[in-house]
Order: C-alpha cells, then sequence, then structure tokens
C-alpha cells in the first residue's frame, strides 16, 4: 500500500466519545468535526502525554486533518510527529507547525497591511474613554508565572475587560490558536480573531478560529472602519453561522456586544450551542408529535399506530442492520419491533420528560405518585420484554438527574436478574443506535461530550449528585 494510501482508520477518544471511525469522522458535519480538532489541540496545549484520540493500531497521539477539496475541506486522521513510523497507518511526515508558518510567510512575518491593521485598530480602541493602556506587537508578561505573548493589539479597558486582538489575513495554524485561547482564558484576557475579509472558500485556519469564537467571524473591513471613527470606539463586522452552511446578514458590533465570560469563547450569539441543540431536538420532536397523532389513532395501542411509519422508515435508512434487525425480532419473538422500539422510547421518554420537570411525568403504564418512575421501571424490566435493553436503560437512567434511582435495591435487583438472563444489547445494536438518535445527549458519546464541552448540556441529562431525586 502507497503512503497515499494510508490513513487511521479508528480513532479511540477518551470517554463518553470513545471509538469513531474515519467514516463516521468524514460523515459528521462541518461544526462537529472542527468542535473535536478544536479539543484534541486544546488537549495537546495542556497535557501533551493524555492525547484525548488515540490511533487504534498503535495507540499513538492523532490530530484531525482538514484536506482541501474544491470549495471544502475533508477531515482526516493523522498522527503526530513523534508517534512510531512503525504504525501501518501511518501516513509520512507532518509539516510542523514552525516550518509550514515559515514557508507560508517566506520569511516576512507581517505585512504593510497587517502593520496599518494593528494600528488603526489600536487608535480606535484608544478613542474609548473607557481605555486605560494599549500596545501593539508588544510582549505581555503573564500574570500566572508562565511565558507571555506577543498580541497583536493589547488593550486594558478597566472595569469592561482586557482584550488580546489578533489580526488574521492568512490562515493560522491549528495548534497556535489553542495555544494562544488556552493562555489568554487563564489570564483572563478575552482574545478576538479579527479578519479583514471573509475568503471563499475558506481556509481551514480560518475555520478552526470560527469555531472556537461558537459560529462567530470578526471583520473589520472599510465600512467596520469608517463606523468606528463615526463612534470614536471599535466597532467590527460580525458574521454568525446560519445553520445551513452560509452566514446571516453581517452585525456591526462594539465590544460591549461581546460575551467574554463563556470560558474561551468570544462571541456575539453562540450559534454552534444553538444549531447543536437544535439537532438534538429534531428527530425527537417528529417522533412525539408521531407519538401524539397515535395516541388519538389508538389510544389503547399507540405503538402499533401507523403514524410511526415515517419515522421508522427515516430510522431505517440512516441506520445500518436496523431492517435486518427488524425481521430478525420477528422470527424470534413474534413481535413487531417497530413498536417495541416505540414502547422503548416511550419508556426513555418518560424518564426524561419526568427528570426535566422534577416530578413524575409518565408516557407509559398508569403508576401515579412520587415513585411512579421506579415503579414503571420495575414492571418493565421484570418483564420478558425489556430485559435485554436493561444495560441500555441503566445507562440512559444513569446519565440523568435521576441517577439516584439507580441505588433503589429494587431497581439494581430487576437490573441485575436481566443482565444474568437475557444477552444484552449494547451501543453497536441497531435498537441502541435509534435510541442515541432520539436522545443523543444522553446516549450519543460525541454529541453528549461536545455539550459538556460548551457547558451546554441540559440540566436534565446531567446525573444529580447527592440528594433528593425526582419521581422517587
Amino acid at each position: 500500500m502507497s503512503r497515499r494510501q494510508r490513513t487511521i482508520l479508528i480513532a479511540d477518544f477518551e470517554l463518553p466519545r470513545g471509538a469513531v471511525t474515519i467514516e463516521q469522522l468524514m460523515a459528521m458535519p462541518r461544526a462537529g468535526w472542527e468542535h473535536l480538532r478544536s479539543q484534541i489541540n486544546l488537549r495537546r496545549r495542556e497535557d501533551r502525554s493524555r492525547p484525548l484520540a488515540r490511533c487504534r493500531i498503535c495507540e499513538g497521539g492523532i490530530f484531525i486533518r482538514a484536506q482541501a477539496d474544491r470549495e471544502s475541506h475533508i477531515p482526516m486522521y493523522a498522527h503526530y510527529p513523534e508517534v512510531s513510523r512503525t504504525c501501518p497507518w501511518y501516513e509520512g511526515n507532518n509539516l510542523r507547525p514552525d516550518d509550514a508558518r515559515a514557508a507560508q510567510y517566506q520569511g516576512h512575518q507581517e505585512s504593510a497591511l497587517h502593520r496599518r491593521l494593528c494600528s488603526t485598530i489600536e487608535q480606535l480602541v484608544q478613542a474609548d474613554p473607557r481605555c486605560t493602556h494599549t500596545s501593539v506587537n508588544t510582549y505581555l508578561r503573564s500574570e500566572i508565572h508562565k511565558r507571555g505573548r506577543w498580541p497583536d493589539i493589547f488593550a486594558d479597558l478597566g472595569e469592561s475587560g482586557r482584550f488580546a486582538f489578533e489580526v488574521q489575513l492568512s490562515k493560522p495554524f491549528a495548534p497556535e490558536i489553542a495555544a494562544r485561547h488556552l493562555h489568554y482564558d487563564a489570564e483572563g484576557i478575552a482574545l478576538v480573531w479579527i479578519f479583514n475579509a471573509l475568503e471563499h472558500p475558506m481556509p481551514q485556519g480560518f475555520h478552526d478560529v470560527v469555531a472556537m469564537q461558537r459560529g462567530n467571524a470578526f471583520v473589520f473591513d472599510d465600512e467596520a472602519e469608517t463606523v468606528s471613527i463615526e463612534r470614536e470606539t471599535l466597532v467590527l463586522k460580525c458574521f454568525m453561522e446560519n445553520g445551513q452552511g452560509g452566514w446571516r446578514e453581517p452585525r456591526l458590533v462594539m465590544l460591549d456586544d461581546l460575551h467574554t465570560g463563556s470560558g474561551r469563547s468570544v462571541f456575539v450569539e453562540d450559534c454552534r450551542s444553538k444549531a447543536l441543540r437544535q439537532r438534538c431536538k429534531e428527530k425527537r420532536s417528529r417522533w412525539w408529535d408521531a407519538t401524539k397523532l397515535a395516541r388519538k389513532d389508538r389510544p389503547n395501542s399507540p405503538e402499533y399506530s401507523h403514524h410511526f411509519e415515517d419515522v421508522w422508515y427515516d430510522m431505517k435508512a440512516g441506520i445500518p442492520g436496523l431492517g435486518e434487525w427488524e425481521r430478525d425480532f420477528w422470527i424470534e419473538r413474534s413481535h413487531r419491533a417497530r413498536a417495541h422500539a416505540v414502547v422503548l422510547y416511550a419508556i426513555l421518554c418518560s424518564v426524561a420528560h419526568s427528570a426535566a420537570a422534577d416530578r413524575p411525568i409518565l408516557h407509559i403504564t398508569k403508576f401515579c405518585g412520587e415513585s411512579a418512575i421506579l415503579s414503571m421501571l420495575n414492571s418493565k424490566l421484570s418483564g420478558f420484554e425489556f430485559k435485554h435493553c436493561a444495560s441500555l436503560i441503566e445507562a440512559f437512567v444513569g446519565a440523568t438527574s435521576l441517577s439516584g434511582l439507580l441505588e433503589k435495591a429494587s431497581l439494581h435487583r430487576f437490573i441485575a436478574q436481566a443482565k444474568q438472563t437475557e444477552v444484552q444489547i449494547d451501543q453497536d445494536h441497531p435498537l441502541w443506535r435509534v435510541m442515541a438518535r432520539l436522545f443523543p445527549e444522553v446516549l450519543d458519546g460525541l454529541v453528549r461530550a461536545e455539550l459538556a464541552d460548551l457547558g451546554q448540556l441540559p440540566d436534565w441529562a446531567s446525573p444529580r449528585l447527592g440528594g433528593r431525586t425526582a419521581a422517587e
């Protein structure tokens, strides 16, 4: 096999992400793999000895390389330079960031346009009456006893905060982006990347910056400069992702419009988290709509309603092996697999809705009272029909604010008995993957980790430590 044909086929991420194949990586939306890329680079800067992702064969640290493809980019895994070159998936030498930077700039680290933009931005910030100090390309000492940085522009606006502005005319490199965000976050300084224009297609380095700024791109062009002069303060043009691969109409924003208290990110609107939450709810909403129609259609047995046909067909089209499992399930159990999945969905919905409302809300069985959820789970796991789903139900409950239910002796006993008497479905089973599509905040390790990274994991999907749990 030639060097160009080699690629890393499986990456093992720290849990809860777990294994991610190259096919899964390449099928991800740009926002998804860019977030992974950013997190890998941040970990690399924080602790090289603990890579976030490792090659399945050699266990060496790997990163995500963006390979240009016409007007877009394809994410590919690549080994870090220090890993063993004897790995069968080793793809060859990687250009080190310092060498790549030297080649890009050809020895000229700063252009005339870059100098003019830095000088202009500094003057505009100085016009703000809150500004107490500015500098351009000046060494900024660290306050935490580490090496400092040379920000393009530094500005201290007193109680309004301290800012480091990086003017990017050529693509920045992913490791450097991560390093700067980590450094300035630790120093309590808001880092803002500024472009002069948004190229099309945009270099991957620009995409990496947008990913760190949660779908925001800040541009300082002629219009922004004119308005800045009029208002006597720095004004930037903010482009925000529209969730469809493009941009909304840009907004002119001032420093007061920026959210700077969200860790490493500075943004006007968190477009990435909003889009991710929407994707989480999309399929679940369709199933819930089908559930409401099915209850009217067949109130005594809604799981057999024709209203679930479309959503089930959609799942079969997107989950390999689901059609085969549906056929085998009928042969083995003489029961319709779709109806079985619908009831399991109702069980998990009961847990999720109860966790969100902090009170029992059941969509299956007629138990009532404060212990309704516990009684419902015990009932379903003590019967034959859902014993093979005990591990899934245990994992689901344990990842929600109702995790305390797993400490109840009765539920603990029924789960243990189910595991002893029935072969359990696992994360690779089509039925588990159906539920992961419907409840990604809980069962999809990649989505759950990304939400947690962004501080956007919903309360109902967060285990509660100690105290009384809802619906006990």
